[in-house]
């Protein structure tokens, strides 16, 4: 049974005021323009937010959209174990823009664990009823217990991907749009300012592209053509305070393939922070994990003989606890089904075990986030029913799906042990 707690989540944040000394004035008949400049304070570092749409969790606990209400932010908090709206009013409804956990519309969550002001992203993205337009999306941040929500941004010139990285200062994202000139689809890179919500649109690429990471000031990203026969991808950076680009990684297994439905196994990518991993075949079912520093450019082996299966190396991959967790899967040769398993390879001494965790239909555990010592495991949906307030200020019972999270202790995930704990 859900239980309605009041939690006022109270945040210690320190801040480092400095003071600046006034020296005495110059006795120097030098002009005041040819006086030394103060250096230009350096741009904070970007960061890449993540890729999972209604789950974001960090070290202290778990954000996560509630069963009670389809617009409600709810916050598990890992010390006490108990779940809350992000709200500090005891008497609030929790329908309305004056509530800190409730957005129109769907709602996507961020996570910036290294802004410890404003850690917390919700994004909104509003359907046109007409259909006429694109969804409109509001991207709010605030604090993490909810207090100080703020609108940073608007947009509504085309899709938005749900993959985005911040700065302190600004939010990167891609959308799909329509180029006017040539009426084709293209991607198109944005750079959002935080503080007023000032556009600006820094590529534009004709090709399918995805963000795949961040640091310092550049952004990984994925030109990916994938089709019936054949796969290619290029994998590069962009600066975004020079615009250069630079190519990073490049595969491709065209025309080559394991049976007469799917590519032969490839290469794939995956970036995390300042490191660029690859991992590709070496072997029969068995593939190699480097790690390419992009900062100092060099590249070094983390692990041999990892196993895989499938149509590629890996399906997904996530890193979470020191890891690189990666999810395979397989057609049965019975044609029942598919099967899988997911390698935790250890980015540190390069060992790697196999976690058996599976749906019922064969799928790998998908791992969402983690909290100190728990994974998050979302795991299929379920349709909920709740009471709104309707545009005429009238009570409506609304029916929605929403996804089932689960908590699953480590130990317990490495271990195969499914222990999992319903997030509610």
């Amino acid at each position: 049974m859900k239980r309605t707690l009041a939690l006022l989540m109270t945040l210690t944040l320190a801040f480092a005021l400095a003071a600046c000394a006034r020296a005495p004035a110059s006795q120097s008949a030098k002009p005041p323009e040819s006086q030394p400049q103060a250096p230009a304070q350096a741009a904070s570092p970007i960061r890449f937010l993540g890729k999972r749409d209604d789950v974001a969790a960090g070290a202290q606990g778990v954000y996560y959209l509630g069963g009670s209400s389809p617009n409600v932010v709810y916050y598990y908090e890992e010390a006490s174990g108990q779940s809350v709206p992000l709200c500090a009013r005891p008497e609030c409804p929790h329908t309305d823009d004056s509530c800190t956990a409730w957005a129109p519309g769907m709602l996507y969550l961020l996570l910036d664990e290294q802004n410890p002001a404003q850690p917390l992203y919700l994004y909104s993205s509003t359907e046109d009823p007409s259909g006429g337009q694109y969804p409109a999306v509001r991207l709010y941040r605030m604090e993490a217990s909810g207090a100080g929500r703020t609108l940073c941004m608007e947009y509504q010139n085309g899709l938005v991907d749900l993959a985005m990285a911040a700065s302190d200062d600004y939010v990167y994202f891609l959308s799909s749009e329509v180029d006017p000139a040539t009426q084709s689809g293209v991607k198109c890179l944005y750079q959002a300012r935080l503080s007023d919500g000032t556009l600006e649109k820094l590529k534009q690429y004709d090709q399918p592209t995805i963000l795949l990471g961040a640091y310092d000031q550049k952004l990984v990203l994925e030109h990916n053509n994938d089709s019936y026969t054949s796969v290619a991808a290029d994998v590069f950076e962009v600066d975004v305070t020079t615009g250069q680009e630079t190519q990073l990684f490049h595969y491709a297994a065209s025309g080559e393939m394991a049976n007469d439905y799917e590519p032969a196994p490839h290469a794939v990518a995956f970036s995390h922070g300042q490191y660029l991993y690859i991992l590709e075949p070496a072997g029969e079912r068995t593939a190699r994990l480097t790690c390419r520093d992009l900062r100092a450019g060099e590249e070094q082996t983390v692990a041999e003989s990892v196993p895989y299966y499938g149509g590629q190396v890996a399906e997904d991959g996530c890193f979470a606890d020191g890891k690189l967790l990666l999810a395979c899967t397989e057609k049965k040769a019975d044609g029942s089904g598919v099967f899988g398993s997911t390698y935790a390879i250890d980015l540190a001494d390069g060992s790697w075990q196999e976690v058996t965790l599976r749906s019922s239909y064969g799928v790998p555990y998908e791992v969402a986030g983690e909290t100190a010592g728990h994974f998050v495991i979302p795991l299929g949906e379920s349709l909920r029913t709740a009471k709104i307030t309707g545009p005429a200020g009238l009570e409506e019972t609304s029916s929605y799906y929403a996804t089932d999270f689960y908590l699953m202790d480590k130990a317990n995930w490495y271990a195969s042990v499914d222990a999992r704990v319903p997030l509610q």
